[in-house]
Parts: structure tokens; sequence; C-alpha cells
């Protein structure tokens, strides 16, 4: 299962680890502990993973849909629902992930679950707190079975898809398919 980093926030990433949510098979991509280590490590947050148990998969779940849901509901002029409000301050109040700069200069990233939650939690927050619209805007994917949020950081903020090697891809050769049928 490979993970896909197209969303331009570290938050939205963690929301995209499910996928396909309004179809009738979503895809979960986080089933276990060790999903979860390997998303953070491919994420990068982290250079040492720590052991991650399945109550941590379940505060990390529920922060995820939090997250999802609170973008969402930004996306779509609702308030966010109090529960994910909550939650999200929660976690974004506590310690965040720090690197640390070695006497050889080079840098370490490690840190806790929890510094690991509240990083992600802020991520979002901090980018809800930037002025809408403008540069950098949350979007969905124009793929209207795609449930992936990104941040449009196009000049023009005219970005449509996800990624494209995910949803553009697969919209441009529908379309090239379509022209040669006619």
């Amino acid at each position: 299962m490979g993970f896909v980093f197209v969303s331009g926030r570290r938050s939205l990433d963690f929301a995209g680890t499910r996928k396909w949510r309004h179809g009738d098979a979503p895809e979960e991509q986080l089933l276990s502990p060790a999903d979860l280590s390997r998303w953070v490590e491919a994420a990068g947050l982290l250079d040492v993973v720590p052991p991650f148990g399945e109550s941590d998969l379940a505060t990390a779940i529920d922060l995820r849909e939090a997250v999802y849901r609170t973008a969402s509901a930004r996306l779509d002029g609702r308030r966010p629902d109090q529960d994910d409000v909550t939650l999200l301050n929660d976690h974004a109040r506590r310690p965040a992930l720090v690197p640390t700069l070695r006497p050889d200069g080079s840098t370490r990233r490690s840190g806790t679950v929890g510094e690991l939650l509240a990083t992600l939690a802020a991520d979002l927050l901090d980018l809800l707190a930037a002025p809408v619209p403008g540069p950098g805007r949350v979007k969905r994917c124009a793929n209207t079975e795609c449930t992936r949020l990104y941040v449009d950081a196009s000049r023009a903020e005219n970005r449509q898809w996800c990624g494209m090697s995910e949803c553009g891809n697969r919209a441009k050769v529908r379309a090239f398919r379509r022209r040669q049928s006619l």
C-alpha cells in the first residue's frame, strides 16, 4: 500500500489516508498500528517512529476524521461540529514535534505519539487561520469520486486535481478516450 502526499499540508495528507469516502467501498489505509508507523515515516515527520498501539491508532483515526470533517465544513460554508472543534483544540494545545540540532550540525526528528498528533492538529488550525479566499486555499479534487482535499497554491488558483498521478491522469485518459471514440 502506497501513501500519497499531494495535498500540500501534512494534516490534509493524513486525512487522505481514508480514500473514496463517498463510494460504496471507502479505502482505509490505516488498518493497524504498523500502517500508522509507515505513514508517519513516509510523511517524514519522524526519523525514529515510536511504537504505536491499538489505542494510539484509534486516537489518530479520531483526529484524522475530525480534520477531514472540519476542513470539509469550511469548504461547504458550514460550522464545524463542536466535538471536532474540541478534539482539534485539545490536540493542538499540546506540545508539538520539535527537531533537535545535534553537535555535528545534523538534525533529528523524534517525538511521542501525542506530539505527532498535536503537530497534525496544529497544522490544520494554521491552515484554517489563513484568510479566505486567498492563496493556498483548500479545495476538493474535481474527480467526484475522490474525496481528497488539497491546498491550491497555483498562481492562478486553478488546480483541479488532488494530484496528476492520481485523479488528473485518470481524467486526461478518460477525455482522450472520449475524443478518440468520436
